[in-house]
């Protein structure tokens, strides 16, 4: 009897002992999936003035790197290059709004600014790309006839949160640099053209997930 009194004893003792190291453990597992959480969030890889000659490569460099986009597209390039709008497409990237002739349009009219935009639209739906919901205006020149016209095509404005200059002749080294700025919700101003950015994809996106960032689309 006494025997069993000790197994029985020493039995509770040692479950106690497992259920405190689990849910010691189970704590400690939780504060890191917070810390986790905490720093990570999401952002957009967004790429203007698609398509172009270089647009395939681009769209796999980012299907290797296991990375979703956004691309900006320039209206009146699509008809000259569907082999890379459909590269976009077809890797189920997002197509959006950059308008159909990339001008200054600070100061066009509200039909003109209204008119080009819908060009691109109906480029983009006629190519079988959608109907994009996003825009994004030539040389991130906005102003209230612009806006107005882009409320009246259900589409809204995407503003880059930091601007990798590539257009500038940034190397690949400054264009991941850059993109270490990004935090969560953010979009970098990168462009589909240039070797620099292809080159960068794959830095970029890992340290993006390295620092808990998630790639998502618009």
């Amino acid at each position: 009897m006494r025997k069993n009194k000790l197994f029985l004893t020493g039995t509770f003792i040692g479950c106690m002992v497992l259920i405190t190291c689990l849910i010691g453990c189970s704590k400690e597992d939780n504060l890191s999936l917070e810390k986790k959480l905490k720093a990570g969030g999401s952002v957009y890889l967004t790429f203007d003035d698609g398509p172009t000659g270089n647009t395939t490569t681009l769209v796999s460099k980012l299907k290797t790197a296991g990375a979703k986009a956004t691309f900006f597209v320039w209206g009146n390039r699509i008809s000259g290059n569907m082999t890379g709008f459909n590269a976009i497409k077809n890797a189920g990237f997002s197509i959006q709004n950059h308008s159909y002739t990339h001008s200054h349009m600070l100061s066009w009219t509200y039909q003109q600014v209204y008119n080009d935009i819908k060009q691109c639209q109906t480029a983009i739906q006629n190519a079988g790309g959608g109907t994009p919901r996003y825009f994004r205006a030539p040389y991130l020149e906005v102003n209230a006839t612009i806006k107005s016209a882009c409320s009246a095509l259900g589409l809204t404005i995407v503003q880059p949160t930091v601007d990798t200059k590539d257009w500038n002749g940034a190397t690949t080294a400054q264009i991941v640099s850059a993109c270490n700025n990004l935090q969560s919700g953010g979009n970098p101003l990168m462009h589909d053209g240039y070797a620099t950015t292809n080159a960068a994809i794959p830095t970029i996106v890992t340290n993006l997930k390295n620092r808990g960032l998630s790639i998502i689309q618009y």
